[in-house]
């Protein structure tokens, strides 16, 4: 309904937005990173131009961190992200703009966009190994969910998604990559030319 999904039963919106990010980024590779870390975070400002109602202000924060052993054929990688949005009484985030967990990059048991709501957290941990020249595989869980109130941002009642999955790789970049994530939900098979955490900065 409207009431639970702001701006689904609305004519197109137009919207002015201005945005900044900051990142320090020392991973050894862009693309299947074995070491270093990535550390940043974005601010984006949207304004309702044509109904003056979904105006609102949301920041993304981003942290990696890969820690390599046995000369770098074996990796542990860790991610925390989360998305926070701010609203006025009288405005609301529109469902399009909401942050979404589910699928290629966050809880990966469960289908793509499946949590959508004012704010998420997400967190994922990872081990990566070594099979042969052009292949890793890796065993994964996920962590995360989507709440409407800032004050619900915790560690609390989280869903959860485990899985395993193979790397192709060209000498230090990921070109495909195949998961399969199971979940209470039950699970699913991804298949995609990006890496996982990929992120837009």
């Amino acid at each position: 309904s409207p009431a639970e999904a702001p701006g689904i039963a609305e004519d197109p919106v137009q919207y002015d937005r201005w945005g900044a990010f900051a990142a320090f980024d020392y991973r050894d590779s862009r693309t299947g990173p074995r070491a270093g870390g990535l550390f940043g975070a974005q601010v984006r400002q949207y304004f309702d131009r044509t109904l003056d109602r979904f105006s609102f202000p949301q920041a993304e924060f981003e942290a990696q961190q890969y820690f390599p052993y046995f000369n770098g054929t074996r990796v542990v990688a860790l991610r925390a992200a989360a998305v926070l949005s701010w609203n006025a009484a009288d405005q609301d985030v529109p469902v399009y703009f909401m942050p979404t967990v589910g699928g290629n990059n966050s809880l990966r048991g469960f289908a793509r966009q499946r949590f959508r709501d004012n704010h998420s957290v997400v967190l994922s941990a990872e081990h990566r190994w070594y099979v042969f020249r052009g292949l890793d595989m890796s065993i994964f869980a996920d962590a995360g969910k989507v709440v409407a109130r800032k004050a619900e941002v915790d560690l609390r009642q989280l869903e959860f998604a485990g899985g395993i999955g193979l790397r192709t790789r060209i000498r230090n970049s990921v070109i495909m990559r195949t998961d399969l994530g199971f979940s209470r939900e039950g699970f699913q098979l991804i298949w995609t030319f990006s890496d996982v955490f990929g992120i837009a900065y």
